[in-house]
């Protein structure tokens, strides 16, 4: 990943960190939920992933809250898709600890930040 750029926080690198997990992981899904609960976590990874680097790309108070607190719940929502990957037997038990414990860590960064604005 490119260092010195708005990309350059350690929330972007996590986020970055789970997408490259959630790669390796969903090509394991059986088929019927690949392309749909597997593909609809990818698709809240790269949405958060997205909006962080907006939020991180403007110097704009307001604007960086506003794609910050959008980013929130889609999190919240993503640890509950995680889950359900689990319980549906699309991932491991391992599998989920480890993701679900990267995801729990960009809630926490998420949130400093939002305290710190």
């Amino acid at each position: 990943m490119l260092r010195g750029g708005p990309g350059d926080i350690p929330l972007v690198h996590t986020l970055y960190d789970i997408y490259v997990l959630w790669n390796t992981v969903i090509t394991k899904f059986p088929k019927t939920q690949r392309y749909t609960l597997g593909e609809t976590c990818s698709r809240y990874l790269l949405d958060v992933l997205e909006l962080v680097l907006a939020a991180s790309s403007t110097n704009n108070l307001v604007t960086k809250t506003d794609k910050l607190k959008l980013a929130s719940p889609k999190i919240d929502t993503l640890k509950l898709l995680i889950r359900l990957c689990k319980d549906c037997d699309c991932l491991t038990n391992q599998q989920y600890l480890k993701t679900e414990s990267m995801i729990l860590e960009t809630g926490k960064q998420l949130g400093a930040w939002l305290r710190d604005i």
